[in-house]
Parts: C-alpha cells; structure tokens; sequence
C-alpha cells in the first residue's frame, strides 16, 4: 500500500492543487458579486494555478509511468542525472522565472491585489487582502525557500528509501 502510495504520489499533488484552485474559485465569488467585471480576471487566475502548478507533477507522473523513475523520491536526487528528474527541476526553475517576471515585469502584484481573495494573509487572528507591495516585498522570501530546498538536495546526498 505504501509503495503503491509513494509511486503515485503525483496524482495526490495534482489533486491537492485542483482542489486548491477551486478553494480560490469558491472565495472569489462573493467579489465577483460585488464586482462582475473581475470575473474574467479571477477564471484567468484558476486556470492559470490549474495548467501552471500542474506542470512539475505531470513531469513527474510520466517520469513514473514512462518507468524513468520509481516514484517521487527519486525526485529528490537530482545528481543521479535521471533525464526525468532533471526535467522537473527544470520546469520548476522555469515557473520561477515565468513568475518573477510575471510579478515584477507584468503587473502581475497589482493584478492580484485587484482580485481581492485569491491571496489572503492572517495577521492577529484577521484575514486581509495582499498587497501589490506585499506581493512584490514577500515573494522573493517565499521564493528563497524553494531556491533552498533545490541546492540542498543538488548538493546533500538525499538518501531514497527502496519499497
């Protein structure tokens, strides 16, 4: 059951990122009600998080069920040099560029501050609407974590578990 869980794991990513979309789908609509005219802003920001935060889990699944890899640990040992795994790293560094450029270079901060609810912070116990100086303020510490995370497991031996 636990290998079975392990080799398919991105089916559970892909799953929890739908489900997330639908989550930002189902807050956005009493701002929709307020505000017809961001309807289109708000389908264009689910379908963007549905196709875009899919794609290293997609890579993954086919790297799985292609047979290149066993599953989602070998995900974690970029240095094997697997062709699979390093086009997953790939795509994620991709998406980290496409998204600084789109937050930075495309009005991206600001379009998502103008759709209020699809990113909300707590702060005292209140949830409150980002800014687009937030977004842009905050991003690139969110982004460090997963810079982090890559250079880590390019440079420790991860060891992987064999089910």
């Amino acid at each position: 059951m636990i290998t079975i869980l392990f080799r398919n794991f991105w089916i559970v990513l892909i799953i929890m990122t739908v489900v997330n979309a639908f989550i930002m789908k189902y807050r956005s609509r009493s701002y929709i009600a307020e505000s017809p005219e961001l309807k289109k802003g708000y389908d264009k920001l689910f379908s963007g998080m549905i196709l875009y935060c899919n794609i290293p889990w997609v890579i993954m699944g086919l790297g799985v069920l292609l047979g290149f890899t066993n599953g989602m640990f070998d995900y974690f040992n970029p240095k094997s040099m697997n062709l699979m795994v390093l086009f997953f790293h790939f795509s994620i560094v991709v998406l980290w560029g496409l998204s600084l450029w789109w937050v930075y270079f495309n009005k991206g901060a600001e379009f998502i501050e103008k759709h209020p609810g699809f990113i909300q912070v707590r702060s005292f116990g209140k949830r409150s609407n980002v800014t687009a100086k937030q977004i842009k303020l905050f991003y690139p510490l969110m982004l460090l974590g997963g810079v982090l995370g890559m250079i880590m497991m390019w440079v420790k031996d991860i060891p992987t578990p064999s089910f």
